[in-house]
């Protein structure tokens, strides 16, 4: 019995010893200089959660850290080409700085030492086109290579994620270790056109409001923010020469809040804004229908020369510029020139949806003729459909796709961008609960939003891309918008950049809630689906 005793002493002993040294293990980490460092939470980063989906990721052993005594390297393939990785190297340099506490150096040159990140263009594949990038990470560097400067700056978003999430916050986080897996990623878009649109007119958002929402699309590297900037309840767009239309149609909203507009200054501090994270913005009027905040504003384009009421409702199809007369032509080329001198967008959207008040003769018309304007400005013009059906609309234009029916626009080898209502609107509730929103096109869950293609609707070389519109009938505010736009919009920027044989929702659900944490530490009011996130019952 003694010995059997004494053996299970020593077991137990060595039991105690084993723990004590766990226990003090975690605590304290000896450096290669026997110095005693503090310990950091290892946040788990080692999976490829990384959305949109990358075309290729290969994982290896070890990790990258970033330190305070980090720098950021850049080189370009001209003196005009480093200068602008300069900015893309100082906008990731501000989105590490809160959470890290890093006033990381920006260096210019290609000389970099252990511990920096390197972003350049030289040596990159053509192949790779605009937008490609790659990132190779080993323990000693990080480094972003892409054709253009914009394939640099998508694969700064592919960095971000790479990083813990607490990489998000907006205050010092000291007990973070901020490791990047040692991997290697290959990557560039499946579509040119990866849109989210914002409904300003049926309730108007500020341009800091705005900015935000670019900011948080950028990351998953959303390229087109449309604006949808008139309608019937509002006119959002300084035009100096019909002043009216901002201070008369800007004055009101739905429900009949105080509206507002863009100066034309505003307007252009916007594109800047957008422009510094490679987001094109596509600014729309709405026309020959959803016109009575213009009507409102010029009695001149209505029969009787007399200005409509201001209108606050959410009905559609009622309103219509008049299609015959030449003042109604005049009115519109002065507005496309002006905004044509302040959008370096290739493209402005002509509307041409639900105009139920217009004669299709007199649609088909008004239609083929604005697109003409928009031409002569030497911008492309893009409309809703049914404008495909025009007789006088061709494959310079290109159809926005809201449903499925696009037999037209096939028959004219016009390129489309699809947005399918009963897949793609961000206003239709995800189900009977959702407080915000409309659902006359179904309801939208978070899975359906994922589970679709553009093939679906349209041949693939037709297709120019994808967009997501958020319609605010029902969208006061940020909060709002906030929990319609996401989690929807993370699985509408993959449709548009991962191709569909990757694409799998099983296996994106578990990167989808990857993000929760992300987007938590951003701020951003997200609906947590319960089949995703584990919510708690209050």
């Amino acid at each position: 019995m003694k010995n059997i005793y004494t053996k299970h002493l020593k077991t137990v002993y060595i039991l105690i010893v084993f723990l004590v040294l766990v226990a003090v293990s975690s605590i304290i980490i000896l450096d290669e200089n026997n110095k005693v460092e503090p310990t950091f939470s290892m946040q788990s980063n080692i999976v490829n959660n990384i959305i949109p989906k990358p075309l290729n990721y290969e994982s290896g052993e070890g990790a990258f850290t970033l330190t305070k005594n980090s720098s950021i390297y850049v080189k370009g393939n001209t003196e005009e080409e480093t200068e602008e990785i300069v900015k893309i190297a100082e906008f990731l340099k501000e989105k590490l700085k809160p959470s890290t506490g890093f006033e990381l150096k920006i260096v210019k040159g290609n000389n970099v030492p252990s511990g920096s990140i390197y972003l350049t263009t030289v040596g990159a594949n053509k192949d790779k086109g605009n937008e490609g990038y790659e990132v190779i990470t080993t323990p000693e560097n990080v480094k972003i290579i892409g054709y253009k400067p914009e394939g640099i700056f998508r694969g700064v978003q592919t960095l971000r994620q790479l990083l813990p999430s607490d990489i998000e916050k907006n205050t010092v986080t000291a007990d973070v270790k901020w490791t990047i897996p040692v991997s290697t990623i290959k990557d560039k878009p499946e579509y040119e056109y990866r849109g989210v649109m914002i409904d300003v007119a049926r309730h108007f958002f500020t341009v800091d409001e705005i900015k935000r929402q670019i900011d948080l699309a950028a990351q998953y590297k959303i390229n087109k923010v449309h604006l949808h900037l008139s309608d019937d309840q509002g006119w959002r767009l300084e035009i100096k020469k019909w002043p009216d239309l901002t201070n008369i149609g800007g004055s009101t909203q739905v429900g009949g809040g105080p509206g507002g507009y863009y100066t034309q200054e505003q307007f252009k501090d916007l594109v800047k804004y957008a422009a510094e994270r490679y987001i094109e913005i596509v600014p729309e009027f709405d026309m020959p229908g959803h016109t009575n905040a213009a009507l409102a504003s010029y009695g001149f384009l209505n029969k009787d020369g007399q200005k409509k009421p201001l209108y606050t409702d959410t009905k559609v199809g009622f309103s219509s510029l008049m299609t015959d007369d030449e003042k109604t032509y005049e009115f519109i080329e002065d507005i496309i020139r002006e905004v044509s001198e302040i959008s370096p967008s290739k493209y402005i959207h002509i509307g041409g949806d639900e105009a139920d008040s217009t004669k299709k003769e007199d649609y088909d018309y008004f239609v083929g003729r604005v697109s003409k304007i928009v031409e002569k400005y030497g911008k492309t013009a893009i409309g809703w459909d049914p404008i495909d059906t025009s007789s006088k609309i061709n494959s310079s234009v290109i159809l926005q796709n809201w449903k499925d029916s696009n037999e037209a626009a096939r028959a004219k080898n016009m390129k489309m961008i699809i947005s399918i209502a009963e897949k793609a609107y961000l206003d239709m509730k995800y189900n009977e609960n959702t407080p915000y929103g409309l659902d006359w096109a179904g309801y939208i869950p978070v899975e359906t939003a994922y589970k679709w293609d553009p093939t679906d609707y349209a041949p693939k070389e037709l297709v120019l891309g994808v967009e997501a519109p958020l319609w605010t009938e029902t969208i006061l505010n940020t909060e709002a918008m906030d929990y319609m736009i996401y989690p929807r919009l993370l699985g509408y920027s993959e449709i548009g950049w991962t191709p569909k044989n990757a694409r799998n929702w099983d296996e994106y659900k578990n990167r989808l809630k990857s993000q929760g944490e992300r987007m938590k530490n951003q701020g951003i009011n997200y609906y947590k689906d319960e089949n995703i996130w584990t919510v708690e019952k209050k």
